[in-house]
């Protein structure tokens, strides 16, 4: 009887220690995101900005408006030398708003990295913080959709794959 229960645990042991091997979770980084403290400075910083670059855009399309309007009621007086000439500033003012539609979109996205980069760096950190101390594997991260953490004692079989499509 003794013997019996010695093998059984024995055999046992390996696989439990497989179980552990292969402990996987989840997070969703999406939903701690939004509960971080420093989102709210974050988010009323941005939007200042916004509200800034949105002030600045009105200010240059009132400009065109009332350029245009100028121009249409003016154009069949207007010698045909100065109708191209303010047709080519209608259009440079065109330009420019473009120019700076883009430009102040590009920069709010820089900016939104800028000051969101500590913060997500600072929950992935936590998140590997927790994995490593709990022994977890993989880490799947619900909110990217994407594994967040991967154990340095996970197997990488792309080798194995390459060697099996004869790949190098």
């Amino acid at each position: 009887m003794l013997k019996k229960l010695a093998i059984v645990l024995i055999c046992s042991l390996p696989l439990s220690l497989m179980a552990e091997d292969t402990k996987l979770g989840h997070v969703n980084s999406q939903e701690i995101l939004s509960l971080m403290p420093e989102r709210v400075a974050i988010e009323k910083t941005i939007n200042d900005l916004q509200s800034q670059w949105e002030k600045e855009l009105v200010k240059m399309r009132e400009e065109y408006t009332t350029k245009i309007k100028e121009y249409q009621e003016k154009q069949a007086t207007m010698p045909e030398s100065i109708k191209t000439a303010r047709q080519s500033e209608l259009g440079e003012i065109e330009q420019r708003i473009t120019t700076f539609n883009q430009t102040a979109s590009a920069d709010l996205q820089k900016k939104n990295q800028e000051l969101f980069t500590p913060v997500v760096e600072k929950v992935k950190k936590a998140i590997n913080e927790v994995a490593s101390e709990n022994k977890y594997l993989y880490i799947f991260d619900l909110g990217t959709q994407s594994i967040i953490y991967q154990s340095p004692t996970s197997n990488d079989i792309t080798p194995l794959v390459k060697k099996k499509l004869g790949l190098k």
